[in-house]
């Protein structure tokens, strides 16, 4: 690698990103308009619809710690595990453009407007990051940023105007905790911590690797490395401060002492504060510089209040997906593509995912020469960093919920690895071409193992998506109120246009597991008294009309209603052609 004066050099390009953050967001920019090219968007899921029904009710009563969505009744409640931080910046967006439109166009404005203020500040963290990361001996120029940004479509699409998922926000906010510790100093950790605070008040999602870098510095303490003892305290203070703080704003007192196994609660309030004491008094008492007694002093009293939060908190130690019943979990999350291993993209032929994650894993490889060398240096943030984003990658392998996450953090070391090659290093040549190769044999292994299946939908298949092209609630308004029993994905159709006094059953998410228990057994158990019971508190059933294929046979009531057919017990209300709504009034003294 060619020697430049560092200290001179590496200032100058501190002080000379504008090209480079040009190039990111340029090349971002191309990468979103691409997904518009078959006329609709790569990430729009059942996510988005439910974020925007909570805003419009949150615009509607204005109850900011009442996360309870109207219009579902399982029976009982649907309160949303979502942070209201998410929501907070359409809110404001929607009362600020009220001044000059309709409160319907200025929520729809709302909507798309913040995705692109969080598009060019993911650009401007990622180019700051890497010009750190690089270090003082490597030039990022704007070819890297372009090759860079031209490989993570799929963190990019995040940002598409209209994706109203926390997932944008969430890779910002991962992108600023990587920023906060490639700065090491006192103020990177302060951010670093601060930001792992907020990302867990906005999900638990990342939080293996929000657990990396946080255990990190004090690792790096431990082996006495430099600064890591200011790096550590102020992480500390960040993690804590905003863990405070967001519990206060956000979720309100009675649920920072409430018990929620898939949101910040009590839990996860007690672990950050705890992490935060523990630390924090052991990097400012301790002196000693034997490791042994550096280890000690911060894994003891961490083993101590890990056994302690599972005593306290024993229903969290099964997950945040415990109050899932098993059946819902083999009909429902088991089959949902994100909750299963990279082996499903084989199965299904998704090749752009499996191209990006060779690609990703080639990086991982090729910069395995760069990180021995930065270890030799100490560089206890390059270290962290480059953890953090491997595993990454490897969560993604296990379960591909994380493929949207995996290139944040990978591509950052791209210049570095690309100024390495390209200044003809042998070793990095050799490796970054090594692992090109088993990459490429082994995805070629894996796709004679796994080929792409044909796709032979079956009924949880039907049951899973909308077959409603237009859903006409109005009949509703002609019968008393009352609770409807429908499929998940129509009943989430259904929610945003449910006149006063009725509600919907299910929707298909976890905290919803109750009333799908109720849906699949209504709808799909060949025993009667299951189906009765399952039917027993609702009023009206409801779903569309739609061809099934020949394959699935009618031995279910689902097969038989969606067909067009009629069921025992069930009384039309409202019907029409294929694509169009069903509505039964229950009979439940002749329903079987």
């Amino acid at each position: 690698m060619k020697s430049q004066p560092a200290d001179a050099s590496f200032a100058a390009r501190e002080g000379r990103r504008s090209p480079l953050f040009l190039a990111a967001l340029i090349t971002a920019v191309a990468v979103l308009c691409f997904d518009l090219f078959d006329g609709r968007f790569y990430y729009r899921d059942v996510d988005d619809a439910l974020r925007a029904i909570q805003i419009r009710q949150f615009l509607a009563h204005g109850r900011w710690f009442d996360l309870t969505i109207v219009g579902i009744d399982m029976p009982g409640a649907y309160v949303s595990p979502w942070s209201r931080l998410v929501d907070l910046p359409y809110v404001l967006l929607t009362f600020g453009l009220r001044t000059v439109m309709s409160p319907e166009n200025a929520l729809w404005w709302a909507l798309r407007l913040w995705q692109p203020v969080l598009l060019v500040t993911y650009c401007w963290l990622w180019v700051a990051t890497a010009v750190r990361v690089a270090g003082k001996m490597v030039g990022v120029l704007p070819l890297h940023v372009v090759a860079s940004f031209a490989l993570m479509p799929l963190t990019l699409w995040e940002f598409m105007p209209g994706r109203i998922d926390h997932h944008n926000l969430q890779i910002v906010i991962l992108m600023l905790a990587l920023y906060g510790i490639s700065r090491w100093s006192a103020f990177g950790g302060f951010l670093a911590g601060a930001a792992c605070g907020v990302s867990f008040a906005i999900g638990l999602e990342l939080a293996p690797v929000l657990v990396i870098l946080m255990v990190g510095p004090g690792l790096a303490w431990i082996f006495d490395v430099k600064a890591s003892r200011s790096v550590q305290l102020s992480m500390a203070a960040g993690i804590a401060s905003a863990t405070l703080v967001a519990g206060l704003l956000l979720i309100g007192p009675s649920r920072m002492v409430s018990t929620e196994c898939d949101a910040l609660s009590a839990p996860y309030v007690s672990a950050f504060l705890g992490y935060a004491a523990v630390t924090s008094i052991s990097v400012w008492c301790v002196y000693s510089r034997r490791r042994l007694i550096r280890l000690l002093s911060l894994a003891l009293p961490a083993i101590g209040i890990l056994l302690l939060l599972i005593l306290a908190f024993p229903a969290c130690v099964e997950g945040p997906y415990g109050m899932i019943d098993p059946l819902v979990r083999s009909l429902w999350l088991d089959r949902v593509q994100q909750e299963n291993s990279v082996l499903d993209f084989y199965r299904v032929g998704e090749t752009i995912k499996i191209v990006s994650l060779g690609l990703l894993l080639v990086v991982v490889v090729g910069t395995v020469p760069i990180l021995r060398h930065r270890l030799k240096e100490r560089d206890a943030a390059f270290l962290i960093i480059f953890c953090a984003a491997t595993a990454l990658l490897l969560l993604t392998f296990a379960q591909t919920r994380f493929i949207r996450f995996a290139a944040v953090g990978l591509l950052l070391f791209l210049p570095p690895l690309w100024a390495q090659v390209k200044t003809g290093s042998r070793v990095m040549t050799r490796v970054t071409g090594a692992a090109a190769m088993l990459t490429l044999l082994v995805g070629t292994l894996l796709s004679r193992l796994v080929p792409a299946e044909p796709y032979l939908p079956d009924v949880l298949d039907y049951m899973a998506v909308d077959l409603c092209p237009v859903a006409d609630l109005s009949v509703l308004q002609d019968f008393p109120p009352g609770r409807i029993l429908a499929p998940s994905s129509l009943g989430l159709v259904m929610l945003d246009g449910l006149p006063p006094g009725f509600s919907i059953a299910s929707l298909p998410f976890h905290r919803a597991a109750p009333g799908m228990l109720r849906m699949y057994r209504a709808f799909l158990s060949t025993d009667s008294a299951v189906r009765r019971n399952a039917a027993a508190p609702f009023d009206y059933l409801a779903l569309c009309r739609f061809p099934l294929v020949e394959e699935i046979a009618d031995d279910t009531p689902f097969a038989v209603l969606t067909r067009g057919g009629g069921w025992p017990g069930l009384v039309s209300l409202a019907d029409g052609p294929p694509g169009s709504l069903r509505l039964f009034r229950i009979d439940h003294s002749a329903f079987r």
